[in-house]
């Protein structure tokens, strides 16, 4: 009958928001732990009770966020496996399910940063258990997928790249099973960009590229996903700062192009051309320290051409101005005053055409200042 266990809900209510006031860095974790064995020792008296299951799995939640702030995996870990008891013992209750997932999902960055990254895939499995129990529950599908995506940065960090391609296989396949799940897609492409970002610093270009490709796949396979697009869009940035900065400079171009790509797409937006903008400037500085100004005048006209086109937008303004400002510097140190004038007058038009723009008059500064 409703209202039968009202004082049982009433007393765990209380026992949650102790819990919740005791979140943060000043919380009392005693205090927090006492108040949730109160609720856990309700839960045991009124097990099938739906409002105290809801009251329970807030609680829990509530815990493990005052664990993580407090740097208590003990207190993580309690929340934890209570969470995980409820799922078991509430099959038909995806609540607590979902909310076990979560908690996996913070515990697996936890176990990682202090117990490496065997912890890490210990909390993994029993997050993978129990979606391959419950393979209907696109949402904790999408959980799942969240907790692979961040187990393919922490694998590589570690340097163990077997369990992060492992993980990779776990997001495709769960993509393939779930192919209309947007979070799932989502994720997917999260795990390919971590990929991708940790490929960038480290790995042969043909590598990084490769990653770089699956997003661009992934983007056309899902017209219109705005989120994925931008994903792909701060790959390639990812990808032409990383292979640029290690001197890969062919590579680093191409990256570029697929960019300027990405960047014409409907679904892309604003973000992807201001990542163009910014890769623009970060290769141009790359290729004038290796001294190809040719290759550097040949992208630092195509942003110049980006800037007009976008002369509302300052970042990519600012872009322009600090590549004119490199490329000018640098065709002076070669002896070539000329085309440094060419480019020094391109600045001095951006500071006419926005003379409230206080950065362009800063690198204007900069660039007579050494002369």
């Amino acid at each position: 009958m409703p209202g039968q266990h009202q004082g049982a809900i009433e007393a765990a209510r209380r026992a949650e928001r102790i819990i919740a006031n005791q979140g943060g860095p000043q919380g009392d974790l005693a205090a927090a732990r006492a108040a949730f064995g109160v609720l856990t020792s309700i839960i045991i008296e009124h097990p099938d009770d739906p409002e105290l299951t809801k009251v329970a799995v807030c609680g829990a939640m509530r815990l493990a966020a005052a664990g993580r702030s407090g740097n208590d995996i003990a207190t993580v870990r309690c929340a934890h496996l209570f969470l995980g008891t409820m799922a078991a013992d509430r099959p038909g209750d995806p609540l607590p399910r979902r909310a076990y997932a979560e908690a996996s999902v913070d515990l697996i960055s936890a176990e990682a940063r202090i117990n490496g990254l065997n912890g890490a895939l210990d909390v993994y499995r029993g997050i993978s258990t129990l979606g391959e129990i419950y393979t209907e529950d696109s949402e904790l599908a999408g959980i799942r997928a969240k907790a692979a995506a961040n187990l393919v940065a922490i694998a590589l960090e570690a340097g163990q790249p077997r369990e992060a391609r492992r993980a990779l296989a776990d997001l495709a396949r769960l993509e393939a099973q779930q192919p209309a799940a947007p979070m799932i897609r989502q994720q997917h492409a999260r795990g390919v960009f971590n990929r991708l970002a940790h490929a960038a610093r480290r790995d042969p270009p043909g590598e990084a590229r490769a990653a770089l490709d699956a997003l661009i796949d992934a983007v056309h396979r899902t017209p219109g996903h705005r989120e994925i697009a931008e994903f792909a869009a701060e790959g390639a940035f990812t990808l032409v700062t990383g292979l640029g900065s290690r001197g890969h400079l062919a590579a680093a171009r191409d990256a570029y192009e697929a960019l300027a790509a990405l960047s014409r797409l409907p679904e892309s937006g604003e973000g992807a051309v201001g990542r163009l903008a910014d890769a623009g400037f970060n290769l141009i500085t790359d290729l004038c320290q290796s001294g190809d100004l040719a290759a550097a005048q040949l992208i630092y006209d195509e942003l110049a051409g980006l800037s007009v086109a976008h002369d509302e937008d300052p970042a990519i303004r600012l872009a322009q101005a600090k590549g004119a400002a490199n490329l000018a510097l640098s065709h002076r140190h070669v002896g070539d005053d000329a085309a440094a004038g060419v480019i020094a007058d391109d600045l001095r038009a951006l500071l006419i055409g926005h003379p409230d723009h206080e950065e362009l008059f800063q690198i204007a500064a900069f660039l007579d200042a050494a002369d």
